[in-house]
């Protein structure tokens, strides 16, 4: 059965509703002028980009409708996925009447779509690149007058341990090849005489552990250890080890850190290049650059993060516009088809990227 999903709703949730026929599968129309100069032989045609279009689509009713549930569904914009293309999503508009009195009496119609000329890859996530490597499990436990527990990546550690104490979050198996890391644990609250954590790969094994020491933890703070491993090494656990009498009353993120990560690549599954939408994290002045050259350089001073959409050629923070935290030419941000590196100097923890993937 043809369907149409439009901003998530797909038409066979619609009481009623029958795709009677999709739109053809067509390539949009490239504007052009055309200029003739006397004396010269045949004419100069510039390129002027792709034109939207409209794609006409056959509806019906039948059975129990509900057509003011129908008039509802399709009074919209945004984006719709058709059956023929379940893979590709093109950004609309419904922009012509759509005669629905025909539709109650012949219980058929045509609604039109206004469609941009690119369409999206509708199975692809948002990538993102991100500079920390260690993610840990929900985890909950009680020793000695101290309660650990883990939720949604954050550690809280609170109580008085009556004796030299150890726990052992879980965290999702993480391989680190050879290379220099850093771990990083930031603090909220106080652990009055001492705790340190270690990141180990068994329990209770402390052999094969991230620099071969503990990272003693600051109150109301950040604690860093760099190392460098020779071999590539797995990690499975956050060892804590708190000393007897210490009071506690602590909540940290722990964080592993890839030191030499400034790159990454990003391949182009469609038959265009692409003007992706790149959301930056991190901090100070971040020199991007793509493919080799660079394109911007961005101030994020205290903003913690700035979107760049290529397309509309913006930058903002959610509704508050950035472009003047942004030096460069929106233009350049362009992912050709296939493999594009993405690199970067600067303070950069997390870089997603959406839409960059594009078909005519």
């Amino acid at each position: 059965m043809d369907y149409v999903i439009l901003n998530g709703v797909k038409s066979t949730t619609i009481k009623g509703l029958l795709i009677e026929s999709l739109p053809p599968i067509s390539k949009p129309l490239m504007r052009t002028s055309v200029e003739e100069i006397d004396g010269r032989d045949g004419d100069i045609v510039t390129k002027l980009g792709y034109s939207a279009y409209d794609k006409p689509m056959s509806i019906g009713l039948f059975g129990d409708y509900n057509v003011d549930e129908v008039i509802q569904f399709f009074d919209s914009e945004g984006t719709v996925i058709f059956s023929n293309e379940p893979d590709k999503f093109y950004n609309y508009e419904i922009i012509g009447q759509i005669d629905f009195e025909k539709l109650i009496r012949f219980k058929t119609a045509t609604v039109t779509f206004h469609v941009q000329p690119f369409k999206y890859s509708a199975v692809d996530d948002v990538f993102t690149f991100t500079n920390n490597k260690l993610t840990v499990k929900p985890y909950s436990a009680t020793k000695n007058g101290v309660t650990c527990t883990a939720q949604n990546g954050i550690i809280s550690i609170q109580g008085t341990a009556t004796s030299a104490t150890e726990f052992y979050v879980p965290i999702n198996a993480m391989t680190l090849g050879a290379g220099n890391y850093t771990l990083q644990a930031t603090t909220d609250g106080t652990g009055e005489s001492a705790c340190s954590i270690r990141v180990i790969g068994e329990v209770p094994s402390n052999a094969d552990s991230f620099g071969g020491n503990y990272l003693a933890l600051q109150n109301d703070g950040s604690a860093s250890m760099t190392a460098t491993l020779s071999a590539s090494k797995t990690f499975n656990f956050v060892w804590f080890y708190i000393t007897s009498g210490t009071a506690m009353n602590y909540t940290l993120n722990v964080q592993m850190l890839d030191n030499g990560a400034n790159s990454f690549s990003l391949f182009n599954r469609g038959n265009t290049v692409s003007k992706p939408v790149m959301t930056i994290y991190g901090s100070g002045t971040i020199n991007l650059s793509l493919n080799g050259a660079q394109i911007f350089v961005i101030n994020l001073a205290d903003a913690g993060y700035i979107t760049i959409d290529s397309a509309q050629m913006n930058a903002y923070q959610g509704d508050i516009l950035m472009n003047r935290s942004v030096v460069g030419d929106y233009d350049d941000l362009v992912l050709n088809m296939g493999t594009n590196t993405v690199s970067w100097t600067g303070d950069v923890t997390m870089i997603e990227v959406d839409n960059f993937s594009r078909w005519i």
